[in-house]
């Protein structure tokens, strides 16, 4: 070799070396990564062309950026990402793993959404690429390692979002897939000093967290995170995590533990009333003669009973868990009221037979806490036989007796003793003279009947209202044909009429009773194609994201200042499919709203950097007009509704609201957290 170019190639290889060890020591600024697009879409878009059941491939030219709120480096999220906008969140599946190398936590993401997937996991809308065949189910595909980056663009880092801090009954589905914050939480007792996870057999495992209130969410950990072999903390304090769903329990995930804050005593000091015992348990503690419940027991459960129309005395309430139903007798006349939950504490109570039917006697009113409220209780459902053959299993129980005949020796009405008969055997249904309803005839057609069993000597069962007897429609081979709420209003012409065709209608609940924001007969139901108003003849318990199917036939479609809306529909008409089943609101101008008003009549739409103003006040109750540079429209709110008081922000990034009437167009907030400052 030549002795020159030897030198010249050690020089050069030095060089180099010199120059790596430099730069480890001497690292450049890194340059910002910019995402190379603008976004011209939102999450809350995005979801909205999700078809429930459906994989829907995306062939329009959306583009998001959002937030990365969750990324897989603890190993509680397994190849996915979390990502948020101010409008919503979104799980982005993806076929790889260390995906927070390059989409930490607070980074910014864009995403190009033309040829991905929308599908869903359990009810939990996802983003991915394409399906696969899972033991025979179509399950969403995450996008492939190779193609990811067609798609996914990392953005700035440190862009961190502020959890928002919400209570667990006012969790929505809107809140699925986004960053929220539970203040004084603990978990169930039964939970502390248990692992959050199988860490040997890498299974994932829940552990319920409760507030003061018992209110519960249950808390998802995978075998596979890195923090899944720690203790569950005994203490109260904050929890941070990303809501997820399966079917219909609410799930809580956390990134890693420091979304723990747990650091404040427990609730009541952490004295409960008791110990908790089923009412399964509390019936076995009868022994055939007058019995005292064993000190320190308490129980809960929810109240199946209606006080209010009086078909039972106003001292009395049955109640029931998922073991057993029991009958409790207050000390004095009581306030609480058909779907109750209570936790009672029974210590020294009475445990007797009154004309043989087993009860809490003089159980004192104070000796009940109040849970939550408008909890819907499912009936099981049973033959006549089978419930006589084992009358003491069912006895306090809620049960719905289906393709029965009603009959009486003399008379048509309701009070006193009517016989229920379904092929299988034969069972009182008793009325008190009391009852509001007692004077109403009962149907002559074949029913399905929800009543509770009791007893007053012999087996019997009680109703709570005349909408617990539910005509079965479309019998004699009559079809009950389902119609679109969009061919629904078709058929209103401007003046009133009632349905005549055998004919149902099925959509989700867009509206909430529960925040007093819409009058409690009342209630916005929507499917794919529209929404209407349907106005029940007495108050309903439907929740928001109910799916229900109403039988139409013979109702009346008129207008109440101008509002288009079934009107005194029967409560038999309308059945529970599944809960959960909530409508994603569709993102208009106001602009829009105003020219298009008729056909969004009563849907559930978001607008998107609203001003509000208000001639007086700050307060939400009344009239306040929002504005979005396209338009003004009025936003009304009920000096009833639970928000009504609190001061509404001067602008909002997006508001969700039910497109209203009341002679000309309005909008309805459903609740506070429809509005995203």
């Amino acid at each position: 070799m030549n002795a020159s170019f030897y030198w010249i190639s050690v020089v050069f290889i030095f060089g180099i070396f010199l120059a790596c060890v430099e730069r480890d020591f001497d690292e450049p600024p890194v340059k910002e990564r910019i995402i190379p697009f603008a976004a011209n879409s939102s999450i809350a878009y995005i979801k909205s062309l999700y078809q429930p059941g459906k994989f829907v491939d995306i062939s329009e030219d959306l583009t998001i950026i959002a937030t990365v709120i969750a990324d897989d480096r603890s190993g509680n999220f397994f190849k996915t990402l979390v990502v948020q906008d101010s409008t919503a969140g979104i799980e982005i599946k993806v076929n790889r793993t260390g995906l927070y190398a390059t989409f930490p936590i607070g980074s910014r993401i864009g995403i190009k959404c033309k040829g991905l997937t929308l599908g869903d996991y359990a009810g939990l809308i996802q983003l991915g690429q394409g399906t696969y065949l899972d033991g025979g189910f179509n399950r969403l595909s995450g996008i492939e390692d190779v193609l990811s980056d067609q798609y996914l663009f990392p953005g700035p880092k440190g862009q961190f979002v502020t959890p928002v801090i919400k209570n667990i009954k006012s969790l929505t589905s809107f809140d699925l897939s986004t960053l929220i914050q539970l203040d004084d939480m603990e978990f169930d007792r039964s939970s502390v000093g248990s692992s959050f996870a199988d860490i040997v057999g890498q299974q994932s495992v829940n552990h319920t967290l409760l507030d003061c209130m018992d209110n519960s969410i249950l808390l998802r950990t995978s075998g596979f995170a890195d923090f899944a072999g720690l203790t569950i903390p005994e203490l109260n304090g904050r929890v941070v995590g990303v809501l997820g769903k399966f079917n219909n329990d609410l799930q809580l995930f956390i990134r890693d533990t420091s979304d723990l804050d747990m650091i404040n005593p427990l609730c009541n000091g952490g004295n409960p009333m008791g110990e908790d015992k089923t009412i399964s348990e509390i019936r076995g503690v009868f022994s055939g003669v007058n019995t005292k419940v064993p000190s320190n027991y308490r129980m809960r459960g929810v109240v199946t009973s209606d006080r209010q129309t009086a078909n039972i005395n106003s001292r009395n309430i049955f109640i029931q868990d998922s073991t057993a139903g029991i009958l409790l007798r207050f000390s004095a006349n009581h306030n609480f009221n058909l779907g109750d939950k209570l936790e009672v504490n029974l210590s020294g109570v009475e445990l007797s037979e009154f004309n043989g039917l087993l009860q809490l006697n003089d159980v004192s009113n104070s000796a009940a806490k109040l849970i939550s409220s408008a909890n819907i209780w499912q009936p099981s459902v049973i033959k006549i036989g089978e419930l006589l053959g084992e009358f003491e299993k069912w006895e306090g129980k809620l049960v719905q007796i289906r393709s029965a005949k009603l009959s009486k020796s003399s008379g048509s009405s309701y009070e006193g003793n009517v016989n229920v008969t379904d092929g299988t055997g034969t069972i009182p249904l008793f009325t008190s003279s009391a009852a509001t309803f007692s004077g109403t005839s009962f149907p002559s057609d074949s029913v399905n009947i929800t009543a509770i069993v009791s007893q007053f000597n012999t087996p019997q069962v009680l109703i709570r209202d005349v909408s617990d007897v539910e005509k079965i429609q479309g019998g004699g081979g009559t079809e009950v044909k389902q119609v679109s709420i969009r061919e629904l209003r078709d058929l209103y012409s401007g003046t009133k009429l009632n349905v005549s065709g055998d004919w149902k209608i099925k959509g989700s609940v867009s509206s909430d009773t529960s925040a007093l924001n819409i009058v409690g007969q009342n209630l916005y139901l929507q499917d794919s194609t529209a929404a209407i108003l349907i106005r029940f003849n007495s108050n309903h318990q439907f929740d928001l994201g109910d799916e229900l199917e109403v039988m139409i036939k013979s109702v009346e479609l008129s207008e109440f200042n101008q509002l288009l809306q079934l009107n005194n529909v029967p409560l038999a008409n309308a059945k529970l499919i599944k809960k959960d089943v909530m409508v994603v609101p569709r993102e208009f101008t106001i602009k829009q709203i105003l020219d298009n008003g008729e056909d969004l009549e009563g849907q559930l739409v978001l607008i998107k950097n609203v001003d509000l103003s208000k001639s007086s006040g700050s307060s939400y109750s009344g009239t306040i007009m929002l504005s979005d540079g396209t338009g003004t429209l009025d936003l009304f709110t009920r000096s009833q509704a639970s928000f009504s008081a609190n001061s509404f922000p001067v602008r909002v990034k997006s508001i969700v609201v039910n497109v209203s009437q009341f002679n000309t167009r309005q909008l309805i907030l459903r609740n506070e957290g429809d509005v995203m400052p």
